[in-house]
């Protein structure tokens, strides 16, 4: 029998009941989409990636000249020069004028101060050693401390372990007026701002690692530590981050931390790898990475100390083949003395070659216009402004620190 057009089953203008299969579909295409959003409004975006410094050309190695009018401009209100020369700690001018004995007998690998009353503390063989403006000195508490860093301003000082002879996260917060030391878990390197009272020091994980000393494996840690006196430091850099942005196995060589206390750069890398100065807030953003030269490593890193403005300076000297556990005042090969000036991300090389030849101390003059670098053929000083390139052959000795004169 036929079916009439107005049969139910061949024309009904009713809702159609929903096909579980569509409706599945349906489902969860809205509910990807509600987690979508939900996910870009809870999870934070990943930062910018922070700046590569490219390595700027090598400059020419400079000719050694004595640039008499340069050195005693260099002079005037900068301070003397603090150097260790021959069992003695002494200070003298950029220009070789008005050389003094500051202690006799010290042998001095770091310095903090003077104060305005010509008291400073020095580093003596491993023991902090506070130096009146006499030229007496007195060793700082505890007795069996046996220091390998030593950083500070004013009468607060940072002392690191020499890990040979004493757990590597043994520190010690000094007070170098009274002798009252307080310990704290860090080890070396240190550094310490020279306005704002923060602190910087290495943390775990220690490893001991080869090519940093002949014949041994010395211990060096994994991470970076920031505090102020009286609290618990916290960790800035921890091992993860360090060796994501410094390679596998990277550990830290070298610290130093911007006046303002708002910077701190790290040098981190490996022997026989590549190494990276990374600059980092104090707040934990990466602020940039300046990869060095290949076989080269920094041997010194610091501030500039300069009223409005700072920059960045890193000497860097070849490290290849035997030369990678070699002293640096024995170090027969040459190197670069790069500066970053953190405004406005840009790099220049100030001095390479000839005058990185057994370089062993460094140091910016209190204005923050130069830098000077002593080795075996004298103090060079390099303005920073026009690359002026001079050399004070009467001033000999490891170069310590350049203090203000009169410097608090």
């Amino acid at each position: 029998m036929g079916r009439l057009l107005g049969d139910p089953e061949v024309w009904d203008d009713s809702p159609s009941r929903p096909r579980p299969a569509l409706r599945g579909l349906v489902g969860l295409a809205i509910g990807a989409a509600a987690g979508l959003l939900l996910a870009l409004a809870v999870v934070p975006r990943p930062g910018p990636v922070p700046p590569e410094v490219t390595l700027p050309r090598a400059a020419e190695a400079p000719r050694l000249r004595v640039e008499r009018q340069v050195l005693e401009s260099a002079s005037l209100g900068n301070g003397p020069l603090l150097l260790s020369r021959s069992g003695r700690l002494e200070q003298v001018n950029a220009d070789g004028t008005d050389r003094r004995v500051v202690a006799q007998s010290v042998v001095a690998s770091a310095v903090v101060g003077p104060d305005r009353a010509g008291v400073l503390v020095a580093l003596d063989s491993g023991v902090v050693t506070r130096v009146e403006a006499n030229g007496t000195g007195h060793r700082l508490r505890p007795d069996g401390f046996v220091a390998d860093g030593l950083a500070g301003a004013g009468r607060w000082l940072l002392a690191c372990p020499d890990p040979a002879q004493q757990r590597a996260d043994g520190g010690l917060v000094l007070d170098a007026v009274s002798g009252r030391a307080r310990p704290v878990r860090l080890g070396c390197p240190v550094a310490w701002a020279a306005e704002s009272g923060l602190f910087a020091g290495t943390g775990g994980p220690w490893t001991k690692v080869e090519g940093f000393a002949r014949g041994e494996a010395v211990p060096r840690g994994g991470s970076v530590l920031v505090g102020r006196p009286g609290r618990r430091p916290r960790v800035l850099l921890d091992a993860r981050r360090l060796r994501a942005a410094a390679g596998r196995g990277a550990v830290v060589d070298g610290l130093a931390v911007s006046p303002d206390g708002k910077l701190v750069a790290v040098s981190a890398g490996r022997p026989g790898r590549s190494w990276q100065v990374l600059v980092v807030g104090t707040g934990g953003r990466r602020v940039a990475s300046i990869a060095l030269a290949a076989g080269h490593r920094p041997a010194w890193i610091g501030w500039s100390h300069r009223q409005g403005s700072t920059t960045l300076a890193v000497a860097a000297v070849d490290r290849r083949g035997d030369l990678a556990t070699a002293e640096l005042a024995a170090r027969q090969g040459g190197g670069y003395l790069l500066t970053w000036q953190p405004a406005d991300g840009s790099a220049r090389v100030l001095a390479a070659g000839v005058p990185l030849v057994a370089a062993d101390g460094f140091a910016w003059s209190p204005d923050g216009d130069s830098v000077a670098l002593s080795s075996p053929a004298g103090v060079l000083v390099v303005k920073q402004a026009d690359a002026v390139h001079t050399t004070a052959s009467p001033v000999t000795g490891t170069l310590l620190a350049w203090p203000a004169d009169g410097a608090p």
